[in-house]
């Protein structure tokens, strides 16, 4: 059975004194002390003192990130292959701020990674740190597996675009790992390709 704390008048004034005087004030280095020792004082858990706090107008209440938008999901699907760092600025772009943390959620709970079996040259070199022609003269040089998809782009556009599997981006990772920068590398997806995190 689900434990039930009994909040009193003489609890929420404690509270208030506390956070007026303690905790609003700062005379604490650590400001999570004062809040700690009240609960230990009141015989409560830490939660529900800052609870009641929120309640009591002593707190702001944090803010809820707003929904994400048709636009925003579109262009989420559109760049799903692309890093987190390199999707928020494609954000950026039109306007839409969210953090790396709201995109690498709310990525997986669409699952939008599951529908993928790669990624482009030019998305790896993001995920490396590194610039296309790096990834290409590893694809050239036989270090790097890719496949042509068939697209139909022009020379003047770039050319067929060359696309790497994850298992094959996860093998030159292992097998090649003199010729990465780790501190380059975007993390989220290391962990991401490292751990098959994302469903594959």
């Amino acid at each position: 059975m689900k434990k039930r704390y009994t909040i009193t008048p003489e609890t929420d004034e404690q509270i208030r004194r506390a956070y007026q005087n303690e905790v609003g004030m700062g005379s604490c280095s650590n400001g999570d002390a004062p809040v700690r020792a009240l609960a230990e004082r009141l015989s409560l858990p830490r939660w529900k003192v800052t609870r009641q706090a929120i309640t009591l107008g002593l707190v702001a209440k944090q803010k809820k990130e707003p929904d994400w938008s048709e636009r925003e999901l579109g262009i989420l699907e559109r760049s799903a292959h692309r890093s987190p760092r390199a999707i928020q600025s494609r954000l950026k772009r039109v306007g839409m701020h969210r953090s790396e943390t709201a995109i690498i959620l709310k990525r997986k709970r669409m699952r939008f990674l599951q529908s993928l079996n790669g990624q482009s040259a030019t998305s790896l070199a993001e995920c490396f740190g590194v610039d296309a022609k790096t990834v290409r003269r590893w694809i050239l040089n036989g270090h790097l597996k890719a496949k042509k998809r068939g697209t139909e782009r022009t020379e003047k556009q770039g050319g067929d675009m060359w696309w790497i599997t994850e298992k094959d981006a996860r093998r030159f990772l292992v097998e090649h790992v003199c010729e990465i920068d780790f501190r380059k590398l975007d993390k989220y997806w290391l962990v991401d390709i490292l751990t098959g995190s994302n469903g594959k």
